[in-house]
């Protein structure tokens, strides 16, 4: 593991989720992100896309 991996995994793991939580989350997240981009004929599958955004959802105190 690298610094800026363990880095990555500390802001994480500050919610309260483990390493091992937050790998799963991560990977799973872009990997959606690959799905949805080849499915919409964005780019062809295989090709690596490039996130540009994130959006978030406001914290309105009930966010888990």
């Amino acid at each position: 593991m690298d610094a800026e991996l363990y880095d990555d995994l500390a802001v994480m793991m500050s919610t309260g989720i483990t390493a091992s939580d937050a790998v799963k989350h991560a990977v799973s997240l872009i990997a959606s992100g690959y799905r949805n981009a080849w499915s919409a004929g964005l780019l062809p599958e295989g090709v690596e896309p490039r996130f540009v955004s994130f959006l978030a959802h406001p914290y309105d105190g009930r966010n888990t």
